[in-house]
């Protein structure tokens, strides 16, 4: 697996290529740490069109970062789901969970009230 960061404002885009599995997830937690640590950090977006399998320990990553940035009202956010993923996401009811963008551009947009 391999991630790279963009910074818009108060959110961060992760562009992650190959599958993301367990074996990944120390990695991904330090680059998203690194992320945390910036204040002003609020939503994660994960760019996920180079991703064409997550197992059950990173969906639990995802559902355990959820409720971190929810402490900072923010959230997770996936973009560009392959088909595979987003069946997953339906049939698992993650949908209640995560929003799912088909770009990223929407995604790493910031609505203000």
């Amino acid at each position: 697996m391999n991630i790279n960061a963009e910074s818009f404002g108060q959110v961060v885009l992760l562009i992650v290529k190959g599958e993301m599995t367990a074996d990944d997830l120390a990695a991904l937690s330090a680059v998203v740490d690194h992320q945390l640590a910036l204040e002003d950090v609020i939503d994660i977006v994960f760019d996920m069109q180079e991703v064409p399998f997550v197992d059950s320990a990173t969906w639990e990553f995802f559902l355990d970062l959820q409720d971190r940035l929810a402490e900072r009202m923010g959230q997770v956010k996936l973009a560009r789901c392959d088909e595979n993923i987003q069946k997953i996401v339906e049939i698992t009811r993650l949908g209640r969970e995560f929003e799912l963008f088909d770009a990223v551009e929407p995604a790493v947009r910031i609505i203000t009230v």
